[in-house]
């Protein structure tokens, strides 16, 4: 029989897996086919409009729908590589290996969170919208004993309850890039941040102001602010939300 933690990964495999087959169809069904024929026109237009001719009019567009594959073929090929759901699911078991949990703690992890997944009020479901990320899914499952987010950036951070001390809400202006065929550019934007100071901070050599241990963050305030209620609501304290 599965283990319950090998169980849980399956369930997120399958809750990721979701996304990753809608993204990929949509690659394959709507933004690969306009590519090429924005390409064919592209080409083919600026053919005919250099020699006035039907002949170079389908040069024009053959070598249009040839870049236009090459594009496509790079495109996919990153996007299918990039979009499996063992990828996703490696990111989880590093967030555990992360925050300390061994072998022995991770059947309570894994019945914890199947747990969670079956009771709404556990559950804080939304979606990432922000630079470089347009309507991901993600999730803020909070636990007797845990609190794990995914989804975000980085894709999946766990928290053990008993080791922390303190939870400060913070935010930072950040830049991120999208780049394009030729261009880049440049989004600034603020990042809210749930941050988790954990017990033993002195016993490692670190202060009580400087960075969190760990951090989870929210392109929007709101999404941030609710969150942190949900945590309060589960018994963790938390400093005074931001005015």
């Amino acid at each position: 029989m599965k283990s319950m933690y090998q169980k849980w990964l399956n369930t997120e495999a399958e809750w990721i897996g979701a996304y990753c087959r809608r993204t990929r169809r949509n690659s394959l069904l709507k933004i690969a086919p306009l590519t090429l024929v924005l390409s064919a026109l592209l080409f083919g237009g600026i053919a005919f409009l250099g020699d006035g001719c039907m002949d170079g009019l389908l040069t024009g567009v053959a070598g249009g729908l040839f870049f236009g594959f090459v594009i496509c073929a790079f495109y996919l090929a990153i996007l299918f590589v990039s979009l499996r759901p063992a990828r996703y699911v490696r990111k989880i078991e590093q967030s555990v290996q992360e925050a300390g949990i061994g072998e022995m703690e991770r059947e309570q992890l894994g019945k914890e969170m199947l747990d969670a997944l079956e009771h709404e009020e556990q559950v804080m479901s939304y979606e990432m919208w922000g630079p470089n990320v347009k309507g991901t899914p993600a999730r803020l499952l909070i636990t007797h004993n845990y609190v794990f987010q995914e989804g975000s950036a980085p894709y999946a951070v766990l928290v053990r309850r008993s080791d922390i001390a303190e939870i400060r809400l913070g935010s930072e202006r950040k830049t991120a890039v999208t780049r394009g065929a030729k261009t880049k550019t440049y989004h600034y934007f603020t990042l809210y941040s749930i941050g988790f100071y954990r017990k033993d901070r002195f016993e490692r050599g670190l202060d009580g102001d400087g960075l969190p241990d760990t951090a989870m963050g929210f392109f929007q305030e709101e999404l941030r602010d609710a969150a942190a209620k949900r945590l309060e609501e589960s018994g963790m304290r938390i400093q005074a939300l931001e005015k």
